[in-house]
C-alpha cells in the first residue's frame, strides 16, 4: 500500500510539473515566401498561458510584434529587439481557451505570421 501511495504521489508531482512548465511552440509562416538558408535569425514563438515568449539565436533589431484576437482587433503592438534572451509579452484572457489569436512579426522586409490554437 505504501509503495502504491509513493508511486501515485510521484506521478501526480510529475503531471503538475509538466502542466506548469508546458510551453506550446507556435509555427511561424513566412508570408512573403523568403526561405532562409537555415533557421538562424528566425524568431521562435512559444505560448505559456497568458504569456507569449519570443527568442532568436541571434539578435534582430526593430522587430514589430502585433498580436490580434480572432476578430482582428490589436491586443498588443510593440517594437522590440529579439535575441537569445526571452522577450515575454503578457496577453490577458488568452489562456481561457475562447480566444483564437494571431501573431505577426515584421523585420528586415520579412513578415512572419503564426496562429494560436
Amino acid at each position: 500500500m505504501l509503495m502504491k501511495t509513493r508511486t501515485l504521489t510521484a506521478l501526480l508531482a510529475m503531471l503538475i510539473t509538466l502542466s506548469i512548465n508546458s510551453k506550446t511552440q507556435i509555427t511561424m509562416y513566412d508570408i512573403k515566401g523568403h526561405t532562409p538558408p537555415h533557421n538562424s535569425g528566425i524568431p521562435i514563438v512559444d505560448s505559456d498561458g497568458d504569456e507569449i515568449i519570443i527568442k532568436s539565436d541571434s539578435t534582430i533589431y526593430n522587430v514589430d510584434v502585433v498580436i490580434r484576437d480572432q476578430f482582428g482587433n490589436v491586443m498588443h503592438h510593440s517594437t522590440q529587439n529579439i535575441g537569445p534572451m526571452e522577450t515575454t509579452i503578457s496577453v490577458q484572457d488568452y489562456d481561457d481557451g475562447t480566444e483564437k489569436m494571431t501573431i505577426d512579426i515584421y523585420y528586415e522586409e520579412r513578415h512572419l505570421c503564426g496562429y494560436f490554437e
